[in-house]
């Protein structure tokens, strides 16, 4: 009887073994970057899934400590990939969590993280533009409103006619609010 629960013991240790050396063997082709792409997308479809219930009256809020792996792990992708294209998408996307969380300056430090790490990010125009407007509605910073205002016009000359006027005239308005 002894002898037959050792071998059912052994048996299950195995398998264990077997199913976790498998695991490993899928993932130890990927690069660390490429696993936290991985959890960043599973992350991201979770919150959304959590988002729709949401909307649905399903559920009361959104699971806070998927929200925060997820903040942890686009910060890893930073530090793990200051090189990688991703890596800015993944930036713009953490600094709009903060924006959405009404961290209005912790949303500004990661607009000024991309901005300086990925001068040339796709959608620069619209994160200086973004940035303008928190500064100028949340943080009441005249000078940095006016840093970001100009910035956008000064880098941007193709912008359009009217956002240029609408930029224009947020400047000339900023002394009288």
């Amino acid at each position: 009887m002894k002898l037959f629960l050792f071998i059912c013991i052994v048996v299950v240790l195995v398998g264990c073994n077997r199913s976790e050396f498998s695991e490993r063997k899928t993932v130890v082709g990927l690069t660390n970057y490429e696993r936290i792409e991985k959890k960043i997308a599973l992350l991201e479809d979770t919150l959304q899934y959590s988002y729709r219930l949401l909307m649905n009256n399903e559920v009361d809020t959104l699971p806070l400590k998927s929200i925060r792996l997820l903040e942890n792990n686009y910060k890893l992708a930073f530090e793990l990939g200051r090189n990688n294209q991703s890596t800015a998408f993944y930036l713009d996307k953490l600094q709009q969590l903060y924006l959405q969380e009404k961290k209005y300056a912790l949303s500004l430090n990661w607009t000024d993280t991309l901005l300086h790490y990925f001068p040339n990010y796709n959608q620069k125009a619209s994160l200086l533009l973004n940035a303008a407007t928190t500064v100028e509605l949340y943080l009441k910073d005249q000078k940095k409103t006016e840093y970001y205002y100009h910035r956008l016009l000064n880098e941007h000359p193709k912008l359009k006619p009217e956002v240029v006027e609408m930029v224009k005239l947020r400047l000339k308005n900023l002394n009288k609010s």
